[in-house]
């Protein structure tokens, strides 16, 4: 998915959070054993920290693979890792469509990002090619551009290569899902247009994962993410290694 600041009533927030000693450097996953029924223990480790200082103990539940288990240790450790930034904004209701653990994409329109926020007013298909006239002016100086569309359901295209056709308007190859009507829907001004994200090759988006929706007494949603980082996912064909320690 992806929510824009068209659907935003606050401004997008960041804040990092520095590595401290409080952080788990280790975890240990409890699984029971698909084949012996036995309870077992993983440890999930670094390389370069075989012998952490803070380790979790995590038990999981509904895994019966040593591998998986580590699988989803070395998840857990990545992101103890590596997870540093968290976003907070609030929407009205665009909020609802995802749920928590969901991946989005989140931008802003601050100058020098190379990114711009519009709604489709039209869109027409010839030859494979699906062209989009929209109500921001496009900035074709950005490097390589690129657009990203977020459909009526909430979902998110993939992102596709920009042609240019005028200020307004840009070209992309047609995908399959502009047909469909649950997620494209032009017919009806009671139905909230679709966005555009316009970007350059070296997008200043933000891929995150939803830790909670937070409906407000006033009718708005607050949503919390954290970064996404497909590093957090490095380990997700391995094989256990072991008992580092």
């Amino acid at each position: 998915g992806v929510i824009t600041p068209h659907e935003m009533v606050e401004e997008l927030q960041s804040g990092f959070t520095v590595p401290s000693d409080d952080d788990f450097d280790g975890v240990d996953v409890t699984y029971i054993n698909g084949t012996t029924w036995a309870e077992e223990t993983v440890k999930c480790r670094t390389s370069d920290n075989p012998t952490p200082v803070k380790i979790e103990s995590y038990k999981l539940d509904g895994v019966l693979s040593r591998d998986h288990a580590y699988q989803i240790g070395m998840r857990r450790l990545m992101k103890y890792l590596q997870q540093r930034v968290t976003f907070q904004t609030t929407t009205e209701l665009d909020a609802l469509c995802y749920n928590t653990g969901d991946r989005i994409v989140l931008t802003d329109d601050i100058p020098g990002n190379n990114t711009i926020s519009c709604l489709v007013e039209a869109m027409t298909t010839a030859g494979g090619v699906t062209t989009f006239t929209v109500t921001e002016p496009l900035d074709w100086s950005f490097e390589n551009p690129r657009a990203l569309i977020r459909y009526q359901d909430g979902s998110a295209s993939g992102l596709m290569v920009a042609s240019r056709v005028g200020d307004f308007q840009l070209s992309v190859p047609h995908l399959s899902e502009f047909d469909d009507p649950m997620r494209v829907d032009l017919s009806s001004a009671t139905i909230e247009p679709i966005r555009l994200v316009f970007c350059g090759s070296t997008r200043h988006v933000y891929d995150a994962i939803v830790e909670e929706i937070a409906p407000q007494s006033d009718g708005t949603c607050q949503v919390t993410a954290k970064e996404y980082l497909e590093s957090f996912y490095q380990y997700d064909d391995a094989t256990y290694p072991g008992d580092a320690a």
